[in-house]
């Protein structure tokens, strides 16, 4: 006699198989090929298997903080992209909603056009009120700056990760929070403030709203923000391919067997990651191979001569006669006031200058690397895609180099953007702005006094500006009492 087992069953933590409504889980998605794939257990002590004394080490100082594992991303495998544990954070809120795997197997056909509550359909109500945002973003600056004190480097991906784990949330979400927090703070410097009383109207609306849905449907609030799980639209559901399983094997001890196995897997990809720390990629050079280096070479002493031909006379006012407008705008308008005030004291200042040259930028490609990568070598060993150079070049003012990370992110043979990193750019930018070229008030809070004196000088500008429309109309009005409307010539021959 045999048994049919599902090849991928999606299970969660905190109840048993029967059960339909979880209260504690967390669902992986599961790529070895194991003879049963269940992805979690309820037999599994979770906490006692994370509080190990064999802990592997971290290669970097500020990772303190062990982080446990979530949810793995179900399109992993399909797009080629590394397994990440913490895709979505561990299910831990009050909302009972059925689970992934009865959710997937449930009847395809049915004579009702909806689901009978939130808890058949899986769906949770849940807002993100300001108050929870507003921590978010304490935390992170806290974090920042005790992180930069203690060890002299910061990683925006591991603080976002640990604030994601504290408030359950995702890290791409922490990012999003974070970066609108900072726009925010950014435009109260300018005077540019948000309607506090709307923000706190819309969140009770939709809090009374929340309250009375679960009300209808007899249901219980989580009273909390909620993120959706893996399976509740049907992605990383489980399949219906089986397998046989004779009954010489133990279904339950291979079950808990493979779920310890992929929660220690989890837990090791978790401790030995390698987090993205902050740098200004603007003063490190991209990988480039040793043909780009000689070809460097053979132009600063093969074509020294040239250079120094074709070099611009900067004392010839016919090579220069363009003045610098830096791009123009507000900026640019305060830099040359400026710089009339400096012209008049007495400066001397060359009021016939270029802008700056163009930068131009080419990729150095050898056809015989590319056909290595995934492929053995001579050697035996494979050429990874991650060992790949940009092998890119820049002429920059006469000047041929090695292209910068930064210069190379613009290009179109950049490799592939991550996405954290891109909802976080501005922030981090602003925080690197602050720690290396020491500006202030690009990063974190506005002080209240700047707050309020943008504030003033707004409402100063927009009093002017009302009483120029006014006096504006009654000029107008003044005219048109005055005299009669001028009658047109063609009018008058019609009469």
């Amino acid at each position: 006699m045999s048994h049919l087992v599902p090849r991928v069953h999606y299970y969660r933590a905190g109840t048993s198989i029967s059960s339909s409504s979880r209260r504690s889980r967390s669902s992986y998605y599961n790529t070895s090929q194991h003879l049963i794939r269940r992805l979690l257990s309820s037999k599994i002590n979770v906490k006692k298997t994370l509080d190990s004394d064999d802990k592997p080490p971290n290669p970097q100082a500020f990772v303190k903080t062990r982080l446990t594992p979530g949810e793995f991303d179900p399109l992993s495998d399909i797009y080629g992209k590394p397994r990440n544990p913490l895709y979505r954070p561990r299910w831990r809120n009050k909302a009972q909603i059925i689970s992934a795997e009865d959710f997937a197997a449930r009847p395809k056909v049915s004579f009702e056009e909806q689901f009978d509550s939130m808890h058949d359909a899986m769906v949770v109500l849940s807002w993100l009120d300001e108050e929870k945002r507003q921590d978010v973003y304490q935390m992170y600056l806290e974090l920042t700056v005790q992180q930069d004190r203690e060890f002299k480097t910061t990683s925006h991906e591991y603080i976002m990760r640990v604030i994601g784990e504290k408030f359950n949330l995702t890290p791409m979400r922490v990012a999003a929070i974070v970066q609108n927090c900072h726009d925010e703070e950014q435009a109260a410097k300018e005077g540019k403030t948000l309607n506090e009383t709307m923000a706190k109207y819309v969140d009770a609306k939709i809090k009374e709203h929340i309250d009375n849905a679960y009300m209808a449907y007899g249901e219980v609030n989580p009273n909390q923000f909620v993120e959706y799980p893996t399976g509740s639209s049907d992605i990383g559901s489980a399949s219906r391919e089986v397998v046989k399983v004779e009954d010489l094997y133990n279904v339950d001890e291979l079950t808990r067997q493979a779920a310890l196995r992929e929660e220690g897997e989890a837990q090791r990809l978790i401790d030995t990651k390698v987090y993205i720390e902050d740098v200004d990629t603007g003063k490190i050079d991209s990988k480039a191979n040793a043909d780009c280096y000689k070809l460097i070479e053979n132009v600063q002493s093969n074509f020294k001569q040239v250079k120094e031909i074709l070099s611009r006379n900067q004392d010839d006012c016919l090579e220069f006669p363009l003045p610098w407008n830096r791009g123009g705008g507000e900026g640019a308008v305060a830099e040359q006031e400026e710089e009339e005030e400096e012209e008049k004291e007495g400066q001397e200042k060359n009021s016939k200058q270029r802008r700056k040259r163009w930068k131009y930028v080419a990729q150095i490609i050898n056809v015989r690397e590319q056909k290595k990568v995934g492929k053995k070598s001579r050697r035996g060993a494979k050429v990874k895609k991650h060992q790949q150079k940009e092998n890119t070049l820049v002429d920059d003012g006469h000047t041929l180099r090695v292209a910068t990370v930064e210069e190379v992110a613009q290009t179109s043979w950049r490799s592939e953007t991550n996405e954290d990193e891109a909802l976080y750019r501005g922030v981090k930018a602003a925080w690197l702005d602050r720690k290396l070229k020491g500006k202030k008030h690009v990063w974190g809070r506005v002080p209240a006094e700047m707050r309020m004196k943008s504030k003033q000088a707004q409402e100063a500008a927009a009093q002017e500006q009302k009483v120029q429309l006014q006096e504006k109309e009654d000029g107008q009005d003044q005219l048109q009492s005055d005299g009669e409307t001028p009658v047109s010539s063609s009018s008058k021959d019609k009469k």
